[in-house]
């Protein structure tokens, strides 16, 4: 039996469930800005003196493991028992993710990345085994669709990285497997999660109806070997650049992003319908093969060209889609069809912040730099943060 296209993100009816576990975005996104400020204000810290030490590796864990982790939980655990039309997320099921995401953001404060990325795979064991429960029970009204499929594969990206970064802290394998399971943390897991939820998302968000389930069709079915393709593809680039293809592995998933968020997700087009939120996530979209092709073209440019990717690809994105979510579950739904003053100002201050970045590289005071993009980041999440905060106690 079909639904109707709201039923992917609509609020849940049942009385008897709290709006906790019905809506877990409500704890996560709010936990997932709190874990940014951790990372984002060490280079904040730093620029400003206060901290006598900087780490990058603390840096871009923290951003990819726990902040956006936690958005991507929050988003999870809110819309598939929606789609699926099952129960909401348990209430251990919520501790526990909450609990691995702050034993993760604990341990890299105190830099035990063994026992950080025990906990990083651990987020994606709890997420496994809440969607296994929720896809093999009779009462499932409906199936995910077809680019799901990279959800798993994501997951298992993640889980492999996070055993390469632990082996090459113990010394138990070459150094370079600890590089490699970088990359497949930071760019390898959330390429995929992007393409797959992007599938479901990016309709719903332009006014078309959400996609079909998988296995309703012929059609759906090949797409599901497509999206798998486009998930093994992301794995190889990634292997490809740690043998040494600087510019063939990021143009591969260049490629694998444009075609998968462009042409499979519709962002070819603009979003059929008005909204500040829907912009940024069509701006986000196309930042985050942009940000790869600067990777490939400038290779010795490469850092902060991938921040294109990070700041103006991953975190617009995460924004602009959480602002979605809230606004469609806070019944504010022609709220989400102007410009709130919050997300204008957060939009804003992620490109400032990108810009800031951009140009650390070029200027003779690069800390300062990375200090001012730090503190723009911080202030316009707060202003989104707080702006999140007073819909959520009102609704």
């Amino acid at each position: 039996m079909s639904s109707p296209p709201v039923a992917d993100l609509s609020p849940a009816s049942t009385a008897d469930i709290s709006v906790w576990r019905s809506e877990p975005f409500r704890f996560f996104f709010p936990l997932g800005v709190i874990l940014a400020w951790i990372g984002v204000g060490h280079w904040l810290l730093y620029a400003t003196g206060v901290a006598a030490t900087y780490s990058c590796m603390f840096h871009g864990l923290i951003q990819m493991q726990a902040f956006m982790m936690a958005f991507a939980i929050g988003f999870l655990l809110t819309a598939l028992p929606r789609r699926t039309q099952t129960q909401p997320v348990a209430r251990l099921e919520m501790t526990a993710l909450a609990t691995a995401l702050v034993v993760f953001a604990v341990a890299a404060l105190a830099e035990r990345w063994v026992i950080a990325e025990a906990a990083y795979a651990a987020l994606f064991a709890l997420l496994i085994e809440f969607a296994l429960r929720r896809f093999l029970t009779r009462g499932m009204g409906r199936r995910p669709p077809a680019a799901f499929v990279l959800l798993p594969i994501a997951a298992l990206i993640g889980i492999a990285g996070a055993a390469m970064i632990a082996a090459a802290e113990m010394n138990t394998l070459a150094p370079w497997t600890g590089h490699l399971g970088l990359l497949m943390v930071e760019q390898g897991v959330f390429l995929c999660l992007a393409v797959g939820v992007g599938s479901l998302v990016l309709p719903l968000m332009s006014g078309m109806p959400p996609p079909a389930d998988l296995g309703s069709s012929p059609r759906q079915t090949w797409k599901a070997v497509a999206y798998a393709s486009a998930g093994a593809a992301i794995l190889l680039s990634l292997i490809l650049e740690q043998l040494g293809f600087d510019r063939g592995g990021p143009l591969m998933r260049a490629l694998v992003v444009s075609l998968g968020l462009g042409l499979a997700g519709g962002a070819w087009r603009p979003p059929g319908k008005p909204g500040a939120h829907r912009k940024l996530v069509w701006l986000a979209v196309w930042m985050m093969p942009l940000g790869l092709l600067a990777s490939a073209i400038w290779p010795d440019y490469r850092v902060p060209a991938l921040h294109i990717l990070f700041i103006g690809g991953f975190s617009l994105m995460v924004f602009g889609v959480g602002t979605h979510v809230a606004l469609s579950h806070f019944n504010l739904e022609q709220l989400a069809l102007g410009k709130p003053s919050a997300v204008i100002f957060l939009g804003a201050a992620l490109l400032i912040a990108l810009l800031a970045r951009l140009a650390a590289d070029f200027s003779n005071t690069y800390f300062i730099h990375l200090g001012w993009a730090a503190g723009v980041w911080i202030l316009g999440s707060a202003v989104w943060l707080i702006f999140f905060c007073a819909k959520m106690l009102s609704s």
